[in-house]
C-alpha cells in the first residue's frame, strides 16, 4: 500500500488481464457489495478478457461474444439492497443476495477460471470505477497455474468457505464454476498448505474477530494494534472495547499496548488534516483497558508517478482498504480484505444478528517482514490521542444514505423455455411463498415510446402462496425485457416500486442476440469468412448513423457488366470464404461453447446456410447453386472432424458436428424437393454430392 511501490504493480485493474498461458476462460464468479454497470461493462469486463481500447459499441459486442462463449456463465453476486442496475448483457447472471435484516452481502471476492489456471482477487474494492481506479484500496491477488502452483492450497480453502457461507444463493452457474476450479487445482497437483496463511469467510456462524485472534500465539503479547479502517461502529465500547477485552481475556494483550487507528483524511479549509472517527472513540475512557489510543489519518495525496509526472494533480484518494494488524517481539500478523472495523463486519452484534458476510486473507508473519510494513499506507498529520480534549482534532463521519427497500420474496425473475417449445421463452417469477405479501405486482415501467404495462398483479392472497407466477410473452413483450432488462416489483411497504435484474436460463442462453439488429446477410458473413471484415462489423451500432464500409469493402469504380447477380461471381466469393469457415471452425474447439456457437450461433455454417436458401426464396439464387453451396458448407464440417481437439472435448466436437451436419443435409433436401425441376435429370450433382459428403 506504500505510495512507494512499483506503480504498475498496485493498478487492480490490471490484475485482471489474463495470461494467455492459462488458456481458455470457463466462467468467473464474483461478489460486491456495490456494482456499477457502466464500469462493468467498459472497463472491468475488457480487462478481464484482455480486450484492446475501442469503440463502446465494438467494445460490448466483443464482450458479449466472450462472454457467450464461456462454458459457465459469468455470476455476480451483489448486496440486493444496494442494486442499482445491471449490466446490459443478459449472458451474464446478476443475483442480489438479501442477507438477514441488519447484515449485508460485504464480501469482495472475484473467481476466474481457466483452462490451466485460477485466479482469485480478494479486498476491499467493490465492483465500481473508483474501487478499481481511484480509492486507496487493498487487495490479494492469488493465481495458482502449471508456472506458480504456490496458492492451490490457499484458493481450494477459499472456494470451501465460498460454498458455506454463500450457498443460499450461489446459482448451478455458480456452483460449476467452483467445481471447475477445484478440478483444475487438483489437475495442478497437491501443494502443502501453508499454516501462516488462511483464507477467511466470515458471517453469523463464523466470526471474524474470533477467527482472527485464534491464530495469534498464545505465547506472545500484542505490543501494538493498527486498525485501517474508512467505516467505524458508532459505539466504540462495542467494537474495539470488545477486540481488547478479549484479547486481554486470552492474556495476549501486553500492558500499555499501542493502538493505532488510521482512517481517512479530513481536508479543513485551513489546511489541516484530521482524521475521520466517530466522537465517542475520543470519549471513551481508553486507559481503562490499558492502552494508548491514537488516531491518524491516512493520506489522500496522489502521487505524481500514478497520474503520468503530473505534479499538484487536484484528485485524491479516499481511503477504502480494511487492515488490521497486529505486532509482537517475533510475530506480526493482518487481516486484509473487505471487513471494516464495525459490529457487523466483526462480528461483535449482539444476540447472534447483524453480521455480514466478508472475505479476507490472514497472514502471520515475522514481526521484521516486509510485508507488514508494506501494508501501512502513507500518513499525514500528527497523531492525535484519544482524549475528551482532544474531540475538536476528530472530523466526524457524515450520515451516509441508508440502503433501499427489497422485494425479500421475490428469489428470481427470469426468462426460459416453455415446456412446449424450446424456441419460445416465457417470463417466472420464482417467489417464496412463506414471505410473500398479500398484495404485490410486477410492470414494465413507462419510458419514452412505451406505456407502462402489468405482467403480473398478485390481489388479496390471489395465487400468493405459489412458489413461481409464469407470465407467456408475445414478441413485442419479449423485445421489451430483452430491452429493459428489469422488471418492478411493487408490493405493500413500496407502493412505489424496485427494480429487480433480469436473468436469463441456462438453457436459453444460445438464443439470446448478440445485438438488437442480429440479423447477418450472406454478404457480410462471406467478408468475414474471407477475412475482410472483423468479428465486430458484422454488429453495426444500431444508435449510430451508418459507417463507411472498410477501406477492402468500398465499392468499385462502376463497370460496364454488373457483375453482382451473376451466379459465377456469387459462387467465385463463396468458394473463397471456405478456408475461413475451417479456420474459423478450427479456432472454436478449446471449449463446449465455442463449439455451439462456431457451428450454428449467429456467425456460423449454420447461419450462412439459412441466409443461401433465403436467397433461393427472393429469386436472386438458382436452386442449382445454392445445393452446391450447402454441400460444400457440409463438406468443412465433415473435415473439421480431423481437427485437433481437447481429448475430454473430442466426443462433444464429434457430436456438434454431426448434428450441425445433419441440419444442413436435411435442408438440402428439403431444398432438392421444392425444385425437383432443378435436380431430377442432374446425375452429376448426385455423384458430387457423394463424393463431398461420402454418402
Amino acid at each position: 500500500m506504500n505510495d512507494n511501490q512499483n506503480i504498475t504493480a498496485r493498478r487492480l485493474i490490471d490484475r485482471l488481464v489474463p495470461d494467455p498461458h492459462w488458456g481458455a476462460m470457463y466462467g468467473f464468479l464474483s461478489t460486491t457489495y456495490d456494482l456499477d454497470p457502466d464500469f462493468l461493462e467498459l472497463d472491468f469486463l475488457p480487462s478481464v478478457f484482455g480486450l484492446p481500447a475501442r469503440s463502446a459499441w465494438a467494445t460490448r459486442v466483443a464482450i458479449e461474444k466472450h462472454l457467450s462463449e464461456l462454458d459457465a456463465r459469468a455470476v455476480i453476486l451483489t448486496e440486493a439492497r444496494r442494486y442499482r442496475g445491471r449490466p446490459r448483457s443478459l449472458q451474464l447472471e446478476v443475483l442480489p443476495a438479501l442477507i438477514a435484516r441488519g447484515s449485508s452481502l460485504h464480501a469482495k471476492v472475484s473467481l476466474f477460471v481457466f483452462d490451466r489456471a485460477v485466479r482469485l482477487i480478494v479486498g476491499s474494492a467493490n465492483l465500481v470505477e473508483r474501487g478499481y481506479r481511484r480509492n486507496r484500496e487493498a487487495a490479494a491477488v492469488l493465481t495458482a497455474s502449471l508456472e506458480s502452483p504456490e496458492a492451490t492450497a490457499l484458493i481450494s480453502e477459499a472456494l470451501i468457505g465460498a460454498e458455506r457461507a454463500l450457498s443460499s444463493w450461489l446459482s448451478e452457474d455458480a456452483r460449476r464454476v467452483i467445481r471447475k476450479a477445484k478440478d483444475v487445482l487438483v489437475s495442478l497437483g497437491s501443494v502443502r498448505a501453508n499454516a501462516d496463511k488462511l483464507f477467511c469467510w466470515s458471517d453469523g456462524q463464523v466470526r471474524l474477530w474470533r477467527t482472527f485472534l485464534d491464530r495469534w500465539p498464545a505465547e506472545q503479547v500484542i505490543k501494538r494494534i493498527s486498525i485501517i479502517s474508512p467505516f467505524w461502529s458508532e459505539d466504540a465500547g462495542l467494537t474495539l472495547k470488545a477486540f481488547l477485552a478479549e484479547s486481554e481475556e486470552r492474556d495476549i494483550l501486553g500492558s500499555q499496548a499501542e493502538v493505532r487507528l488510521l482512517t481517512d483524511a479530513y481536508e479543513g479549509p485551513n489546511g489541516q488534516v484530521l482524521p475521520v472517527l466517530p466522537a465517542g472513540y475520543a470519549t471513551f475512557d481508553w486507559d481503562s483497558l490499558g492502552v494508548r489510543a491514537t488516531a491518524q489519518a491516512v493520506s489522500s495525496k496522489v502521487q505524481p508517478e500514478e497520474v503520468g509526472g503530473m505534479e499538484d494533480f487536484a484528485g485524491k484518494r479516499d481511503l477504502h482498504a480494511k487492515i488490521v494488524l497486529l505486532e509482537g517481539d517475533q510475530t506480526g500478523m493482518a487481516y486484509l480484505g473487505s471487513a471494516n472495523f464495525t459490529a457487523h463486519g466483526w462480528g461483535f452484534a449482539k444476540h447472534g444478528t447483524g453480521v455480514n458476510i466478508e472475505a479476507g486473507l490472514i497472514l502471520r508473519v515475522r514481526v521484521q517482514s516486509v510485508t507488514l510494513a508494506g501494508l501501512i499506507p502513507d500518513l499525514v498529520g500528527d497523531p492525535v490521542a484519544l482524549t475528551k480534549e482532544n474531540l475538536h482534532l476528530l472530523a466526524v463521519p457524515e450520515k451516509g444514505s441508508g440502503d433501499g427497500q427489497w422485494p425479500e420474496f421475490i428469489t428470481n425473475v427470469l426468462l426460459q423455455p416453455t415446456a412446449s417449445n424450446d424456441n419460445k421463452l416465457e417470463l417466472v417469477i420464482k417467489v417464496a411463498p412463506d414471505e410473500a405479501p398479500t398484495k404485490w405486482s410486477a410492470k414494465l415501467q413507462a419510458k419514452e415510446g412505451y406505456p407502462a404495462e402489468i405482467l403480473v398483479d398478485i390481489a388479496d392472497g390471489l395465487n400468493a402462496c405459489q412458489p413461481f407466477v409464469v407470465v407467456p410473452l408475445r414478441p413485442e413483450r419479449l423485445n421489451r425485457l430483452l430491452v429493459e432488462q428489469e422488471v418492478w416489483i411493487c408490493w405493500n411497504e413500496c407502493p412505489s416500486g424496485r427494480a429487480v435484474p433480469l436473468n436469463v436460463d441456462t438453457a436459453a442462453r444460445d438464443r439470446l442476440p448478440i445485438s438488437p439488429n442480429q440479423r447477418i446477410s450472406e454478404d457480410n458473413l462471406i467478408s468475414y469468412y474471407q477475412g475482410k471484415i472483423s468479428w465486430e462489423d458484422l454488429f453495426p451500432d444500431p444508435d449510430s448513423p451508418t459507417p463507411p464500409p472498410p477501406e477492402n469493402l468500398k465499392p468499385a469504380p462502376p463497370a460496364l457488366v454488373d457483375k453482382s447477380r451473376i451466379q459465377s461471381y456469387q459462387v467465385r466469393e463463396f468458394v473463397e470464404a471456405l478456408t475461413g469457415i475451417r479456420e474459423d471452425l478450427k479456432a472454436a474447439t478449446q471449449s463446449e461453447r465455442s463449439m455451439r456457437l462456431a457451428l450454428s450461433g449467429a456467425v456460423s455454417p449454420l447461419a450462412l446456410t439459412y441466409t443461401v436458401l433465403e436467397a433461393v426464396k427472393r429469386g436472386s439464387r438458382t436452386p442449382m447453386a445454392a445445393a452446391f453451396q450447402l454441400v460444400e458448407i457440409a463438406g468443412c464440417l465433415r473435415v473439421a472432424r480431423s481437427f485437433e481437439v481437447p481429448k475430454h472435448l473430442s466426443g462433444l466436437w464429434e457430436q456438434h458436428l454431426r448434428n450441425t451436419i445433419s441440419k444442413i443435409v436435411r435442408l438440402l433436401r428439403q431444398l432438392v424437393s421444392e425444385h425437383p425441376e432443378s435436380f431430377a435429370q442432374n446425375r452429376a450433382f448426385r455423384r458430387y454430392e457423394n463424393t463431398v459428403l461420402r454418402i
